[in-house]
C-alpha cells in the first residue's frame, strides 16, 4: 500500500502540482475573460462598422433611388413629350389633309367647267380657226396648272404617309398602247418619232395600275418637253432569269430614252430632289420640280428603283422597275381610243342617266356630254332630289357628286341601295376630293366606280362602256361608214309655220334659253310642249342635242 506520509517529498510535489495547476487554471480563466472582453470590444466595433456600413449603404440607395425616381420622371415627362409631340403631328397632318381634300375640290371645281366647256367649244364644227387656237390655249393652260397642282397635291400625300399601293389585275399591254396612243400624237406635235416596244413583257398583271401609269406618262412627258427632234423610245421587258429566281420576285423593267438635252453630270445627283430643276429648266421650261421625285417614291413604293444616265445636249434614258405578280387572265379593261365620240350606238339610245351635280355649271356640262352623244340625261341639284328622280325614272346609271346641300352623294346613294331598284343601278362618284386612297372608302359605301374632277369625255364614256356595255361611233368609224359629222345639210329642218303654232310666249322662253344656252330650261320647255305639239318638240330635242341654237333662234325670228 502506498503511503503518503512515509513520502514527504512525493506529497509536496503534488502539493506543487496542484498549487500550478490551479494557478495555471486560473491564468487560463482570467485569459479567456480577457479574451471575452477583447471578442465583446470586437464585436461591438464590428457592430458600430456594421451599423455605418447600413448607414452608408442605405443613404446610397436613398440616393439612387431618388435619382431613379428622377429617371423615372424625366423619362415619364419625354414620354409625354413625345406623345403630344405625336399627337400635334398627326393632328397637322390631318389638318393638313383637310386642308388639302378642301383646297383640291376648291381648285378642281372650276377647272372642271373650264377645261369641259372649252374642250365641248373646241368640238364645235362651226368654230374658226382662231376660236380653236385661243380654246387650245385656255385648255393648254388649264391642263398645266391641273399639273400643278396634281404634284403639289401628291407630293403632300407622300410627305403624310397617306399614299398607298392599290393592287389591281390588268392588261398591261392595253394599258401601254392607251398611253401610247396619248404620247403619240403630242410627240407629233413637235416632229419627234416615238417607237415603243412592249413584246417581251407579261400581258396580264397585277399591280398598282394608276401609279405605274402616272410614272410612264410623267417621264414620257419630261422626255417630249426636254427633246427638240430626234427619237423617243419605250421598251417594256421582263429580263431572262432562272425560274426560281422567277418565282421569288417577278421584276418589270422599263427604260424610257429620249435624244433630248440631257442633264449636265454635275446636277444628275440632285435630279430626284423635290424642286430640283435643272439648268435647262430654269431658263424658261415650266414645271414644278417634284415630278421626278414623285415618280421615285412611287416607283419605291412598287418595290422598285430608278437609274438615270445621261450626257448633256445628247440625251438621256430613265430605267425603272417595279414588282408584279403574274396573273393567267384579267378582267376585261375598257378603253376606248383617244378619237372624239359621235354618238352612242343606236342600240343603247335607251339608256337614261341621272346626274346629280349641285354646281350648275358642272351639271350643264356633264349633260351637254351625255346628250351629244344621244344619251337620255335626267338632272338632279342634290340627294334628295336624286332620290325621287330615281324612283320616278330608274335610270342605268347615276353620276353622283359627292359633295351637296340638303343631301350629299354619300347619303343619297345610301338611301338608293336600300330601294327595291337600288342594287342594281351603277352609282359613280364624281369628286374633285384631291385623294386617290379616297376611292377605297367611297366604294365601301356603295359606288360602283369613282371619277376624279376635272374628268375627260372620254373617262365618262368608258364609264358607261363598261357598267352598260354601250358601244360609241368615234370620228374614225363614222367615216368608215361613210358617214360624215353633222353640217348644214344634216341639221333637222324645222317648218317655220308650225313653230310659229306655237304660244307666244313658249317661242318667247325658247328663245331667250337659247340666246343663254340654258339647256335645261330650253329642254324643260320641250318637255311642256311635247304633249300638245309633238313633232316640233322632236326637231328642236334634236338641234339641241346637236347644240343648234343659233337655227333656233333662225327659226323662231322668221
Amino acid at each position: 500500500m502506498f503511503n503518503l506520509l512515509s513520502q514527504p517529498y512525493n506529497f509536496i510535489t503534488l502539493n506543487t502540482i496542484i498549487v500550478s495547476a490551479f494557478l495555471i487554471t486560473l491564468v487560463m480563466l482570467i485569459s479567456n475573460i480577457k479574451k471575452r472582453k477583447k471578442g465583446n470590444r470586437s464585436l461591438e466595433e464590428l457592430k458600430v462598422h456594421l451599423e455605418k456600413m447600413v448607414e452608408e449603404r442605405t443613404r446610397e440607395l436613398t440616393i439612387s433611388n431618388q435619382q431613379l425616381q428622377e429617371e423615372i420622371v424625366k423619362r415619364e415627362r419625354a414620354q409625354e413629350a413625345l406623345r403630344r409631340a405625336k399627337e400635334a403631328a398627326e393632328s397637322a397632318n390631318r389638318a393638313k389633309s383637310h386642308f388639302l381634300a378642301n383646297m383640291s375640290h376648291e381648285l378642281r371645281t372650276p377647272l372642271n367647267a373650264i377645261l369641259g366647256f372649252s374642250k365641248l367649244m373646241e368640238q364645235n364644227p362651226d368654230a374658226t380657226e382662231l376660236q380653236r387656237e385661243n380654246l387650245g390655249i385656255i385648255n393648254k393652260s388649264g391642263e398645266h396648272l391641273l399639273a400643278l397642282i396634281n404634284d403639289v397635291l401628291e407630293m403632300s400625300k407622300i410627305e403624310a404617309g397617306q399614299i398607298k399601293l392599290n393592287l389591281t389585275e390588268f392588261d398591261l399591254h392595253n394599258s401601254i398602247k392607251g398611253i401610247e396612243d396619248m404620247i403619240r400624237g403630242r410627240a407629233e406635235e413637235k416632229g419627234l418619232i416615238f417607237n415603243t416596244d412592249y413584246k417581251n413583257s407579261p400581258q396580264y398583271v397585277k399591280t398598282d395600275e394608276g401609279k405605274f401609269r402616272q410614272v410612264l406618262i410623267n417621264l414620257l412627258s419630261n422626255a417630249i418637253k426636254f427633246t427638240d427632234s430626234g427619237v423617243i423610245y419605250l421598251r417594256v421587258y421582263k429580263k431572262n432569269e432562272d425560274y426560281e429566281t422567277y418565282l421569288k420576285s417577278k421584276t418589270l423593267h422599263v427604260e424610257i430614252e429620249d435624244t433630248g438635252i440631257g442633264i449636265p453630270e454635275k446636277e444628275s445627283h440632285t435630279i430626284f430632289d423635290s424642286f430640283s430643276k435643272i439648268s435647262h429648266d430654269k431658263y424658261g421650261i415650266e414645271g414644278t420640280g417634284l415630278g421626278l421625285s414623285i415618280s421615285k417614291k412611287l416607283i419605291e413604293l412598287m418595290g422598285g428603283e430608278i437609274y438615270i444616265e445621261s450626257k448633256e445636249k445628247q440625251g438621256s434614258i430613265f430605267n425603272f422597275s417595279i414588282k408584279y405578280d403574274l396573273i393567267n387572265h384579267a378582267n376585261p379593261t375598257y378603253v376606248i381610243q383617244t378619237k372624239r365620240i359621235i354618238s352612242v350606238d343606236k342600240n343603247f339610245q335607251h339608256l337614261k342617266i341621272l346626274v346629280a351635280e349641285d354646281k350648275w355649271e358642272n351639271r350643264l356640262l356633264l349633260k351637254r356630254i351625255l346628250i351629244r352623244v344621244g344619251l337620255n340625261v335626267i338632272e338632279a341639284q342634290n340627294g334628295k332630289e336624286a332620290i325621287r328622280e330615281f324612283e320616278i325614272h330608274y335610270p342605268e346609271i347615276i353620276f353622283m357628286d359627292i359633295r351637296m346641300p340638303a343631301m350629299s352623294g354619300i347619303n343619297a346613294t345610301r338611301k338608293i341601295r336600300t330601294l327595291s331598284r337600288g342594287k342594281k343601278v351603277k352609282i359613280i362618284a364624281i369628286t374633285a376630293h384631291a385623294f386617290e386612297e379616297f376611292r377605297e372608302e367611297i366604294l365601301a359605301i356603295g359606288f360602283d366606280d369613282f371619277i376624279r374632277k376635272p374628268y375627260r369625255e372620254l373617262d365618262i364614256f368608258e364609264c358607261i362602256q363598261k357598267y352598260t356595255g354601250a358601244t360609241f361611233l368615234t370620228k374614225a368609224n363614222h367615216y368608215n361608214n361613210h358617214n360624215i359629222l353633222p353640217s348644214e345639210t344634216d341639221l333637222v329642218e324645222i317648218d317655220p309655220q308650225e313653230l310659229s303654232n306655237l304660244p307666244q310666249n313658249i317661242r318667247t322662253k325658247l328663245k331667250n334659253a337659247a340666246l343663254d344656252l340654258d339647256v335645261s330650261m330650253f329642254e324643260t320647255i320641250i318637255k311642256e310642249i311635247n304633249s300638245s305639239y309633238p313633232d316640233i318638240a322632236k326637231s328642236l330635242l334634236e338641234l339641241s342635242r346637236q347644240f343648234r341654237y343659233d337655227h333656233v333662234l333662225k327659226y323662231i325670228d322668221i
